[in-house]
C-alpha cells in the first residue's frame, strides 16, 4: 500500500524534496499549481508560456529546495512571489524593454508582499478580488499595473499621465483599504 502523500504538510513535503523524493515534488505540484497558473496566465495572458514558466518554477524548487525558509512564511506566498518574478522577466525579454531589470519601488514590493504573507485559498483569492473590484478604476489600476506589469511608480506616472505623487497617493489608498479589509476579517487567511 503506497503512502498518500496529500495528507502531509508543506514542511515534511519539502523535507522529502531536499531528500531528492520525486513523488514530494509532485505531492507539492498538484497542492499548489492551480493557484499558481493563474496568477501566471494573468501577468502573462499566454497559456503556453504560462505552463513553461510553472514548470521552471517547480524546477527551481527541485534543483534549490533550500531557496525557500519557512520562517519567513508560507510555501504558496514563496511559490506565488517566485513565479511572478519569473513570469515577469520572461515578459521583459519578450517585449525587448530594457535591457536590465526594473524592480518596482521597495514600498510598493513590501506593500504587497504583506498582502502574500498569508496562505492564499480559493475563499481568499475570492475575497481579494472582490475587495479589488470596489476600489475606485484608478486605484484599482495602479495596483494591477503595479502588481502584474511589474512597473515601477515613475513608470506608472508615465504610463498614465499622471504625476508622481498622484500615483504613490494612489497605490497608498488602495493598500490602505485592502489592509483594512483584511483587519475587518474581510480576507481571511488559514
Amino acid at each position: 500500500m503506497s503512502e498518500d502523500l496529500n495528507v502531509l504538510s508543506d514542511d515534511e513535503l519539502l523535507r522529502r524534496v531536499h531528500a531528492r523524493e520525486g513523488d514530494a515534488l509532485m505531492a507539492l505540484y498538484r497542492r499548489y499549481r492551480l493557484r499558481v497558473f493563474a496568477l501566471v496566465v494573468r501577468i502573462l495572458q499566454d497559456r503556453p508560456t504560462s505552463e513553461e514558466v510553472l514548470q521552471d518554477l517547480f524546477q527551481k524548487l527541485w534543483d534549490h529546495p533550500e531557496k525557500f525558509d519557512s520562517s519567513k512564511g508560507e510555501l504558496l506566498s514563496w511559490l506565488l512571489t517566485v513565479a511572478r518574478n519569473i513570469s515577469l522577466d520572461h515578459k521583459r525579454k519578450e517585449s525587448r524593454r530594457a535591457s536590465f531589470y526594473v524592480y518596482p519601488d521597495v514600498e510598493t514590493q513590501v506593500e504587497l508582499a504583506s498582502l502574500t504573507e498569508h496562505r492564499l485559498d480559493a475563499e481568499t483569492i475570492h475575497s481579494v478580488r472582490q475587495v479589488l473590484e470596489t476600489l475606485p478604476e484608478e486605484q484599482k489600476r495602479v495596483l494591477e499595473l503595479s502588481y502584474f506589469e511589474g512597473l515601477t511608480h515613475p513608470e506608472l506616472a508615465e504610463t498614465l499621465g499622471e504625476s508622481l505623487g498622484t500615483v504613490k497617493t494612489r497605490i497608498r489608498l488602495g493598500m490602505q483599504k485592502l489592509k483594512n479589509a483584511m483587519s475587518l476579517g474581510l480576507l481571511q487567511s488559514k
